[in-house]
């Protein structure tokens, strides 16, 4: 019985494993002024999601945040973007962004524990 009861616990970890490499990266963006996101398993799924919103005229990419890594590398424009604010310091909208993309991420996999969604780009 206590065999079991390890088993499980182990079967849980390695499935909370899963779950964070299937959504270990999350593309920030914005829209309408407001930040969003795209869950990717991938460094080369979040590459191939920032270069769709490349092509959108709404969305405005920032970047892709690592939830492994707790890092976030920025794309050109959202870099380019953040840094407008001349008063604002780099590591002040490091954090911000940072901020963000954990905040989003524990929104959506509240709504459905494990998994982000990936909403339409066209919807």
């Amino acid at each position: 019985m206590i065999r079991l009861k390890n088993s499980h616990r182990d079967n849980k970890k390695q499935a909370q494993g899963n779950v964070l490499t299937r959504n270990r990266y999350s593309v920030l963006y914005t829209l309408k002024g407001q930040y969003q996101h795209v869950g990717c398993s991938s460094e080369e799924e979040a590459q191939q999601v920032l270069g769709m919103l490349m092509t959108d005229g709404n969305r405005i990419p920032v970047g892709i945040y690592d939830a492994h890594e707790d890092s976030f590398e920025w794309e050109i424009i959202g870099q380019y973007l953040h840094s407008q604010d001349l008063m604002s310091d780099p590591e002040k909208r490091l954090q911000e962004v940072l901020t963000v993309s954990r905040s989003l991420r524990r929104r959506d996999s509240s709504w459905e524990p494990g998994y982000l969604q990936k909403p339409s780009f066209f919807a």
